[in-house]
């Protein structure tokens, strides 16, 4: 059994992990929100430097960064504590940016350019484009190729919706690559989240896999075989972004507020995409443990197969998703079952509201392990029946236009329905 158990564990460990869930959060994101009351009438904010901020509210963040740290060791399983050295310092005389990021234990690199995303309904006419490569730290940042950046500059007044939903794409930036410490830089040497647990290093955001995925309902066999999946802190940068949210709208901080509040609105997106909230979707236990026994007699096929079954219906989903959606903007179809999914208010109400403790793992997450194993289902047998040609996953951005098919529109509007309720509902909580 040790060996079945171990077998099993190395599979997991090899999926390659389509970190990116939902492809473009902003614009979901503005969909959302575009009728939440709290955001449709938010005044224009101006644009801080994030210096400034520091600057002003330096002693108060020193309290509120060690008060979150006081809860995550006491609240989460599993929690790696804040190493003493990386304390946040109010009267730091170096580089406070820095300083700040590795007291949250982000990517000291990452960018936190001034910018926002071309939106709907948005008119950016006469803004200067700003390239991908300013607006995040990946050597290769071809993914975003279809993205459009656009600079803005420090005392500038912006609408809310822009400054939120922009920010709500931004952790797939770069925030959370490199820091464990197998990583590159010097990051993850100092941060106390051990190696990597999983990740495909082939793919530079790979690294950034255990913040955006919450496997937190697999069962006891799962864990017992592959016990890195615990290993996983979305939760822990909802708190910290949330909370830093609701600090920044207190203090008199409102563009900070709202893109802190971003930042903390992708984790709780990114977990209402079922590939994100369970490993291996559509694989009972039962054959888990065939492929391990095979692999153990060197058989590895099974292993293999189902590795590349889920990493291609992950990937398969978020083009799906992606392709459907810029189509319908582009035909201006606002009234597509798709596009309403993401402002239907109607089941906003059959959540608990927002806390810190229990909403992402037994309100989101939860909700989407369980529906995890029928959108499998509906991904394979769309495949099955469009005939595509197998694929790589290294062909994921790659694919040519997806047929459309009503069982998995289906599924998929659930989906987005989910999507934009959790968002609406965190929203909620920080902007009553």
């Amino acid at each position: 059994m040790k060996h079945l158990l171990f077998i099993l564990g190395l599979s997991l460990a090899g999926l390659p992990a389509a970190a990116l869930a939902w492809s473009n959060h902003a614009l979901g994101t503005a969909l959302a929100l575009a009728e939440l009351v709290s955001i449709k009438d938010a005044p224009q904010v101006e644009v801080e430097t994030l210096e400034s901020f520091l600057e002003e509210e330096g002693v108060a963040l020193e309290q509120l960064l060690d008060e979150q740290e006081a809860f995550m060791r006491e609240t989460y399983p599993g929690y790696p504590a804040r190493p003493d050295e990386l304390h946040w310092l109010p009267l730091h005389r170096g580089d406070r940016r820095r300083a700040f990021l590795m007291a949250l234990r982000a990517n000291p690199e990452t960018r936190l350019a001034y910018f926002v995303q071309a939106l709907p309904g948005m008119d950016w006419q006469g803004r200067a484009p700003l390239d991908a490569s300013e607006v995040m730290v990946f050597s290769k940042p071809n993914l975003w190729a279809a993205w459009h950046f656009y600079r803005v500059e420090p005392g500038e007044r912006l609408p809310a919706l822009a400054v939120l939903a922009s920010a709500s794409d931004e952790p797939d930036y770069g925030h959370d690559i490199n820091l464990f410490s197998d990583n590159p830089g010097e990051a993850g040497a100092r941060y106390n989240f051990g190696p990597q647990p999983f990740g495909d290093s082939r793919y530079e955001y790979s690294s950034q896999a255990p913040f955006h995925m919450g496997y937190y309902h697999e069962s006891e066999l799962v864990y017992r075989g592959a016990p890195f999946l615990t290993r996983t802190y979305p939760e822990m940068r909802v708190f910290q972004y949330i909370g830093l949210a609701r600090f920044a709208f207190e203090s008199g901080h409102p563009y900070w507020g709202y893109r802190f509040l971003g930042w903390g609105l992708h984790y709780v997106q990114d977990l209402t995409q079922p590939y994100h909230a369970k490993a291996l979707p559509g694989h009972s236990d039962t054959r888990l443990l065939w492929a391990a026994l095979k692999d153990v007699v060197g058989l590895d096929h099974e292993r293999q197969a189902v590795m590349a079954q889920v990493a291609k219906r992950h990937t398969e989903l978020e083009k799906y998703q992606v392709e459907e959606l810029g189509q319908l903007l582009r035909d201006g179809n606002t009234e597509s079952p798709l596009m309403r999914a993401y402002a239907d208010q109607s089941r906003d109400g059959d959540y608990p509201a927002y806390d810190d403790r229990r909403y992402l793992r037994w309100v989101v997450s939860l909700e989407a392990s369980k529906g995890a194993d029928d959108l499998d289902q509906r991904l394979g047998e769309w495949l099955e029946s469009a005939n595509r040609p197998p694929m790589s996953f290294s062909q994921g951005n790659h694919l040519r236009p997806a047929l459309r098919d009503s069982r998995l529109d289906e599924a998929l509007v659930r989906l987005l329905q989910h999507f934009g309720a959790h968002t609406r509902n965190v929203v909620r909580a920080v902007l009553p």
